[in-house]
Formats: structure tokens, sequence, C-alpha cells
């Protein structure tokens, strides 16, 4: 090897290893909570059993949808016993497990630009203590914010930065506010919501509202993945909501451990044949008005669909697919530029989508 070859093989090892000690530095600050991840013990639940699986009629396909009824408007209930005013945007979260979806007022400006000066974080409720970590500021009910509470939601910040890093570079600076009583009533008392309220968001205001419950940490693993991924896209151009429910039921499975008890049952659906057309699913704005079956097998499509496409292609195509789509691209041509051939369609993902579900041949997603 002559003296100019070796020169370029010692200027490439350079640069190689210059981007790795970038990577590892970037990275490095968010992944090192990872290592301290324990799911033998979860602070979130209200007792140490397991959630019963609930049981209902399976729904008829659903292919294509039915339009789905416009939006009612919903009385929101008022308290005088409110302990603190959250914005008008937050949003209830049934107790049942159900997720509903923001809407697209709720998904702007989550994470505005960076004002001058330090940011001011909300005041404690009476009888919460308050403890600032370095992603969050946690109020808890008691005497003190216990380590184990601030120990799990840095855990599951890192684990859930292993899918979402790239989409929220804003969190390594702006915390996310998480208020977590120890019962219901208190719950009710500081946040004013009905009785079937399992926890309530306000993403633009990055804060999310819990009590002590078996569904609690699943909770704030979807309402996370919101507050992050949502802030992707700019307020002239919202997350598509299939994709933004479908990553936020991704993480609460894959990264929060949290996975909701009628999913399986509907991707059996889905394995069947039954289900939305992709053309449509992605054409959904809202689902308010459709009935529970129905919105648990779109969840759970949406669901599915998302989890393809991330483990379809190493690397960066997922990350280039929703870059496309913030930038106004649509859906299909968003869907070659990042993954390429054959997926130049719509059809062509649900062909290939449909296939791996029964056979897991192209993701290599274990069955």
């Amino acid at each position: 090897m002559d003296i100019l070859s070796k020169l370029r093989v010692l200027f490439w090892g350079l640069v190689i290893g210059l981007w790795g000690l970038f990577m590892y530095q970037y990275m490095d600050e968010d992944m090192s909570s990872i290592k301290r991840f324990s799911v033998g013990v979860n602070p979130f639940s209200g007792k140490q059993t397991q959630a019963p699986v609930l049981k209902h009629t399976a729904p008829q396909p659903v292919y294509p949808p039915q339009p789905l009824p416009a939006p009612q408007p919903v009385q929101q209930p008022v308290s005088t016993l409110s302990l603190i005013k959250p914005g008008a945007d937050i949003k209830d979260i049934p107790s049942a497990g159900m997720m509903p979806e923001h809407s697209v007022s709720e998904k702007t400006e989550i994470a505005p630009e960076r004002k001058t000066g330090e940011e001011n974080y909300p005041e404690t409720p009476a009888g919460f203590s308050m403890k600032e970590t370095q992603h969050f500021v946690v109020y808890e009910e008691g005497p003190e914010v216990s380590t184990e509470l601030t120990d799990t939601v840095e855990a599951l910040h890192g684990s859930i930065m292993l899918d979402l890093v790239a989409f929220s570079p804003w969190s390594r600076e702006r915390k996310v506010y998480i208020f977590f009583s120890k019962s219901q009533e208190t719950y009710r008392k500081l946040t004013g919501r009905p009785a079937w309220s399992g926890g309530a968001a306000s993403l633009n205001e990055r804060k999310i509202y819990l009590y002590k419950s078996d569904e609690a940490f699943g909770i704030l693993a979807h309402e996370l993945t919101h507050i992050y991924f949502d802030s992707f896209f700019p307020a002239s151009n919202p997350s598509p909501l299939w994709l933004s429910e479908g990553i936020a039921t991704y993480v609460q499975s894959e990264r929060g451990l949290s996975t909701p008890h009628w999913l399986a049952q509907n991707l059996k659906l889905l394995e069947s044949g039954s289900g939305f057309k992709l053309n449509d699913l992605v054409r959904i704005e809202n689902l308010q008005g459709a009935d529970e079956d129905n919105v648990r097998l779109w969840y759970a499509e949406s669901y599915s669909v998302v989890r393809f496409l991330m483990k379809l292609k190493a690397g960066d195509a997922f990350y280039f697919f929703c870059k496309n789509l913030r930038d106004g691209k649509p859906a299909a041509q968003s869907l070659y530029q990042a993954y390429g051939m054959p997926y130049n369609k719509l059809s062509s993902l649900e062909y290939a989508w449909r296939y791996d579900l029964k056979t897991g041949k192209i993701s290599g997603l274990n069955k």
C-alpha cells in the first residue's frame, strides 16, 4: 500500500472516529438512565396484581370504514375545589384504558422557542412536594417526592429516547411537568376532572396529571410520546392522527411495557383481513362519535402499521418518512422517498404490511 492510500485510510478513520465520539456525547446523557431501568416495581400502580383482561365481542370488519360523525362539543365539568388551574386544552384519559386522540389545537406549539431567562415552573399544589430531575419537574402528593418515582420516570424517558431522540431535541433543555396524586380523590380535587378520568394531559403546556393506579404508567408513557413526537410537527401542519396515536401506542407497549388489554385481540382481527384500508386510515382526522370496537380496531391498526415502518428498514428511514410528512409532502411520496421501492404508494405498503402480519418475513418481527 503506497503512502497516499495509507493517508486516505488514516483520514477516513479519523472522520469515523470523530463522528462516533460526537454521537456518543450526544446520546450518552439521554441514554445513561436506561441501565437503571427496572420493571420489577411500579410506583404508579395502586396494587401489584395484574389488571384483569376484559372480554368483549369482536367487532365486524370495517372495510372500508364508515364516515365518522362530526365531533360534538363536550361540556367540561367545573370544580370549585381545584387547587391549580390546568390549561383549557387539558384532555381526559378514561380509566378503562382507552387513549382518545388529541385535537389539532392541543398538538400545536407543544415546545415553543426557548425564551430568554429561566422558565417559570408551575407552583406546587398544597399537600404536594416538588423535585426537579434532569428531564422533569415531579410534583408528588406527600412530604417528599420519592426517589423510586423520579428514577422510574427518568428511566422511562431514557427508554423512550431510543425511538424519539431525533424528534425532540428540546427535551434536553425544557422539562415536562408530572403531577402525581396518591388517590383519585386528590386528583379530582386538583384538576376538577370527572370520576371516569384515569389521568389528564395538557400537551402544549407539557403537563401530565396522574393518580396511583394500574393504568398510570401506561398513560405516562403514552402522553410523553405525544409531547415528544408531536412537537416535531409545526402548528401549521400537525402530526397525522394515525401516526401520532400509532407511535404513542407503540411506545406505551414496547417501551412503557403497558400493552393495552384489547390490543392482542384486535391484532388477530387484522391478521384475518379486518380493518381499514390504509388510504382511509390516513385520512381519518378524528374519532369522536365512533363506537368503541371500531376505535380500538383503528388504534390497533395504527399501532401495527407504525411498528412495521419502524422495523422495516434499518437507519433513519422512519425519521425521514416523518420529516417528509412534516414538510407537507403527500403520504405516498413521503413513503417512497424514505423507503424506496416497492413502497411507492400506500396500497403497496398495505400489501406488504398485511403479508408481514401473517408471516413476519419482511420486518423480522416475532410472531
